[in-house]
C-alpha cells in the first residue's frame, strides 16, 4: 500500500509546473518564490465515525466520536502542496450491545492538490478552491485496561477533499472530509472475519496563512520581441557608422595634402542575450548573440569583453535574483569557452541582479545579459 501510495505522489507531481496564457495569447508566469513563502497553519475540529466490528447492529450514533486535527504545510504552486498533520482524540466502538471508546494519535503526510486551479484558469484572489488529499500517517490507538484491550498500530492510507473559503490574504476557513483506511485491530478487536478497520472524519477549521502569501503571475518575456529589438539596435548602429564614414570623408583635404592615416580601431560590440523568466537556458533564438560575441572574439585576437547579466527587478527576492543573474552569465561564458573554443582570460563577468536596471522602463526586458567589448 504504501509503494502505491508513493508511486501515485510521484506520477501526479508535474501537476504542480505553471504555465498560463492571457486572452490575448501573452504568456504568463509565476513569479519566483523562496522555501519560506506560501506556508500555512491550519486548525480543525470535528466528527469522526469508526467502521469496525459491531457495524450493522449499531446505528448511526453510536459510533461517532469527537475528533481535531493541527497542520502546517506549504503550496510549492498554484496546484500543489503538502502538509504534515497531527490528530486524534477518541474513536468509539460497538460490540455485544455496548459502546466503548479507544483513544488514539495519528501523524499523517498528506498531497494536497488544488484540483480548482488544475481545471480552471487560475485566479490569485478566487474565493472558493476544492482541494484533493492523498496521504499515509501512522496510528497508535492506546491501550484500554477497563475493556482489557491492547495498543495497537497502524500504517494508515488517506484520501479526502477540502472545500477552503478565503476570507482575506491571510485566513479562511475549511470544510474537511477525509477517509482512513487501519488494521483491524485498530479498535482492539479482530472478529467477525474483518480485513480492515475504517474511520470517516468530517471536520471545520481556519487556516491562517504567513510569509509571502498567494502566487502573482507576471508577464513572461517574448524572445522573438528582444531579438527584434537586438536587430534594429545592430542596425542603427550600423547606420551611425557608416553616417561617420561619410562625415570623415567629406572633411578630409584635398588628395594633394600627404597626411598620416591613424591606424583602424576593432569594431565595438554590444550583443544582448534575452531569458525567460526565472531561468538561466538560453532559448536557440538567442544563441545567434552568443555566436556573434565570438566571431568578434575570433576577428579581433587582442580584443576582451564584458559579460554583464541582470534580473528583473519585479520577480523574486533580491538574493534569488542576484544568483538567477550570476547563472545568467554562467550560461554564456560557457558556450563561449566550450563551444566556441574562446579563451577564458579574454572575458569578464559582472553579476547584477536586480541592482540595476536597463531598462527601467520596462520591466520584462531586463531578463538580459549583454556582452559588450572593453
Amino acid at each position: 500500500m504504501k509503494k502505491k501510495v508513493l508511486i501515485l505522489l510521484f506520477a501526479i507531481a508535474p501537476l504542480g509546473l505553471f504555465a498560463q496564457n492571457t486572452a490575448h495569447g501573452q504568456e504568463k508566469a509565476l513569479k519566483q518564490y523562496v522555501f519560506w513563502d506560501n506556508w500555512f497553519i491550519q486548525g480543525q475540529f470535528g466528527a469522526q465515525r469508526t467502521y469496525s466490528e459491531g457495524n450493522k447492529s449499531s446505528s448511526f450514533g453510536d459510533k461517532l466520536s469527537p475528533t481535531a486535527a493541527l497542520g502546517v504545510g506549504k503550496f510549492f504552486s498554484p496546484e500543489v502542496g503538502a502538509r504534515i498533520q497531527l490528530g486524534g482524540w477518541t474513536s468509539s466502538n460497538y460490540l455485544n450491545g455496548s459502546t466503548y471508546d479507544v483513544k488514539y494519535l495519528n501523524g499523517n503526510i498528506d498531497a494536497l492538490f488544488n484540483l480548482t486551479n488544475i481545471f480552471l484558469s487560475y485566479k490569485e484572489n478566487r474565493v472558493f478552491n476544492l482541494i484533493g488529499i492523498l496521504g499515509a500517517g501512522y496510528v497508535h490507538g492506546f491501550r484500554n485496561s477497563d475493556e482489557n484491550l491492547h495498543a495497537t498500530n497502524s500504517v494508515a492510507p488517506r484520501i479526502g477533499l477540502q472545500a477552503d473559503f478565503r476570507l482575506s490574504n491571510t485566513w479562511s476557513i475549511n470544510l474537511e472530509a477525509n477517509g482512513n483506511l487501519l488494521r483491524d485491530d485498530f479498535n482492539g478487536q479482530e472478529k467477525f472475519g474483518c480485513s480492515y478497520d475504517g474511520t470517516l472524519n468530517v471536520l471545520a477549521g481556519v487556516t491562517y496563512r504567513f510569509g509571502r502569501r498567494g502566487f502573482a503571475t507576471v508577464e513572461a518575456a517574448d524572445p522573438a520581441l528582444i531579438q527584434s529589438l537586438n536587430d534594429q539596435i545592430n542596425s542603427q548602429r550600423g547606420q551611425i557608422e557608416e553616417y561617420k564614414a561619410c562625415c570623415e570623408k567629406k572633411s578630409e583635404e584635398p588628395k594633394t595634402i600627404i597626411k598620416e592615416v591613424p591606424s583602424t580601431k576593432s569594431a565595438s560590440l554590444n550583443s544582448v542575450v534575452s531569458f525567460r523568466i526565472g531561468k538561466a537556458t538560453i532559448d536557440p533564438s538567442q544563441e545567434v548573440y552568443v555566436y556573434n560575441a565570438a566571431q568578434y572574439l575570433k576577428q579581433n585576437p587582442d580584443a576582451k569583453v564584458v559579460i554583464s547579466s541582470f534580473a528583473d527587478k519585479n520577480t523574486g527576492t533580491a538574493e534569488f535574483n542576484q544568483k538567477l543573474s550570476e547563472k545568467r552569465s554562467e550560461a554564456v561564458a560557457k558556450i563561449l569557452k566550450e563551444k566556441y573554443g574562446i579563451a577564458e582570460n579574454r572575458f569578464t563577468v559582472e553579476n547584477n541582479g536586480d541592482k540595476q536596471q536597463p531598462y527601467p522602463d520596462n520591466n520584462n526586458w531586463n531578463r538580459i545579459s549583454i556582452i559588450t567589448s572593453k
